[in-house]
């Protein structure tokens, strides 16, 4: 044997080479040895929190440890001959199974999601690619690619997070009713005055009269922003539980444009609609979800200048259906994009702070997102994902189709 072919030696033909000297004796001692270690390692496998898959390169289970099992609702021993996108579509998904194997693979899959079956969990996936090189005439080219899976369930800790956001919310709602009486107490001052100037002024002779309907009008524009003032502040400490329905968000979106009529040809702004699907179906409540679309797109509005153009963008992923509201507006400031969100935070001259508040909640309460990509001078994005529901599937041992 030649130098280069001792040197290219794998560790699997060293293995080999070693086990053809043993005689009978040594390889049972060797075979047991193997046996307590592989149920060593199970044991070890079984007891540890995270969910552990191994997958083939066709998502065939090869391996998986009870905690995995659990997450993806197999029974014990029901694990052989299960291909993933039967047993859990969405993580099969998530992983990119299925897909075309010229493509290549990712070096490595990390992210958070929600999987529906057997009950809602939320899970942190880990995977990487592993290659089959159990056969030595595999050629690089041609070396078999499963994955090795950890999942961790944190769906308690997401729980938790829910119960401190709640004790958050009700720390920003008395930081609310702080900032709600003193924006009431500016009105109500305003008026005040005037009324005692319009009192003064209808106590003199008619010469007064253009006067008093000037502090009049004051009156009226004041009371109608301390109004609106109260209306965002009821509805920020007031939610209701939202009335889930299958809704067309596509229809609801048009429906809060026509809403803002007035102010889009007021200020000859023109909105474009871009459906990348025809009818993007979601889950949700009706009035707060035409809620959430009318305060973005009337921040929109506020943000542009007369004459420009809006543009709504909507679509579906994998595990959400979203919408976004592009302008070419004012935009926001880097310091303040976190603050958005803050209650009675603004930038604007006659905002009430109150309006991205209430979208935040809303969304969070439809287990949605809310995102903001905005640079000053340039425009700001406002992305809405809602979660897409898929029907669970009971086949578990047909393989999956392949991409052509």
């Amino acid at each position: 044997m030649s130098m280069k072919s001792k040197l290219t030696k794998s560790p699997l033909d060293k293995v080999l080479g070693r086990i053809d000297d043993l005689d009978e004796v040594n390889l049972g001692i060797l075979v047991q040895r193997l046996a307590r270690e592989r149920k060593l390692l199970e044991t070890v496998f079984d007891v540890i929190r995270d969910g552990i898959l191994v997958l083939d390169e066709d998502g065939l289970l090869t391996y998986s440890n009870s905690q995995g099992r659990r997450l993806i609702g197999l029974k014990e021993g029901q694990s052989e001959k299960v291909f993933l996108h039967r047993a859990s579509p969405e993580l099969a998904r998530a992983l990119g199974l299925g897909r075309n194997k010229a493509e290549p693979h990712p070096e490595v899959v990390v992210r958070e999601m929600r999987i529906s079956y057997p009950e809602q969990r939320q899970i942190r996936v880990y995977a990487v690619p592993i290659e089959d090189t159990s056969s030595a005439t595999h050629k690089d080219s041609e070396k078999k690619v499963g994955l090795a899976v950890v999942m961790t369930d944190v769906t308690e800790e997401k729980d938790n997070l829910k119960a401190q956001i709640e004790s958050e919310r009700i720390t920003s709602i008395m930081d609310l009713a702080a900032g709600v009486a003193h924006e009431l107490g500016n009105p109500l001052n305003s008026i005040n005055i005037h009324l005692q100037v319009l009192q003064r002024s209808l106590s003199q002779t008619e010469n007064q009269a253009e006067k008093s309907k000037k502090s009049l009008d004051t009156c009226i524009k004041e009371v109608q922003r301390l109004d609106g003032i109260i209306s965002h502040f009821l509805k920020a400490i007031r939610p209701t539980e939202p009335n889930f329905k299958k809704i067309n968000l596509l229809s609801i979106l048009e429906e809060t444009v026509r809403l803002r009529e007035k102010e889009l040809s007021g200020k000859k702004i023109k909105i474009s609609m871009e459906a990348g699907v025809k009818e993007p179906m979601v889950r949700a409540d009706v009035e707060q979800v035409k809620q959430v679309f009318f305060n973005v797109i009337g921040n929109a509005v506020d943000a542009v200048p007369e004459g420009a153009e809006i543009r709504i963008v909507t679509g579906v992923d994998d595990e959400h259906v979203f919408a976004q509201v592009v302008d070419q507006g004012s935009g926001i400031k880097k310091e303040n994009i976190s603050r958005v969100f803050e209650p009675y935070f603004t930038t604007k001259k006659q905002g009430h702070g109150i309006g991205m508040m209430i979208v935040h909640r809303i969304m969070r309460d439809h287990d949605g997102e809310v995102g903001i990509d905005s640079k000053e001078g340039s425009g700001t994005i406002v992305t809405l994902k809602f979660p897409r529901k898929s029907a669970r599937r009971n086949l578990l041992e047909s393989p999956p189709e392949k991409s052509a």
